[in-house]
């Protein structure tokens, strides 16, 4: 095999490889787009208790969020962003089962502290507006209260590792 052939051989590779990874990202961004869709449904079912409307209501604004500012970031993946999504959806769902099975209020006010806390300092996006990245934070209607401006495969981590 000649150097020519194997030029046009690793060429074809590429172009494969590169096909199949624009695949690959449109897929992420269909089911992040799903999810949003999803939670947008559930926010504005008024047969949903108020509570689960809140969450997805949380779930849609974190989602949004991280959107929005991985616009605004260069070197954020299709892949990061799915990964941001997944771990946001489960990082709350499992808040959200841990504090029903706990009775005690006490009990409930650590485990919320906790989990508020692993968002405040798992930062992803390093955001200086306070106020937006916050407004859940220090919100006590909402179960949910999240920093937007988390990392959130490292908050869940966190959660996980620390057995909350």
């Amino acid at each position: 095999m000649n150097y020519k052939n194997m030029k046009k051989i690793a060429l074809s590779l590429m172009l494969m490889f590169a096909f199949t990874l624009t695949a690959s990202s449109q897929e992420i961004y269909k089911e992040v787009r799903r999810i949003m869709q999803q939670e947008e449904a559930i926010k504005n079912d008024v047969s949903k208790s108020l509570d689960a409307r809140k969450v997805a209501t949380f779930k849609w604004d974190a989602i949004y969020y991280i959107i929005m500012k991985a616009a605004e970031s260069p070197n954020f993946t299709t892949y990061q962003l799915g990964q941001q999504a997944d771990a946001m959806i489960d990082f709350v769902n499992r808040y959200i089962n841990r504090l029903s099975t706990e009775k005690k209020k006490s009990q409930r006010e650590i485990i919320m502290a906790r989990y508020k806390s692993a968002t405040t300092h798992n930062i992803l996006f390093h955001d200086v507006d306070k106020d937006i990245i916050y407004g859940y934070v220090d919100n006590d209607k909402f179960l949910t209260q999240f920093s937007l401006d988390t990392d959130w495969v490292n908050a869940l981590k966190e959660v996980k590792d620390k057995n909350y």
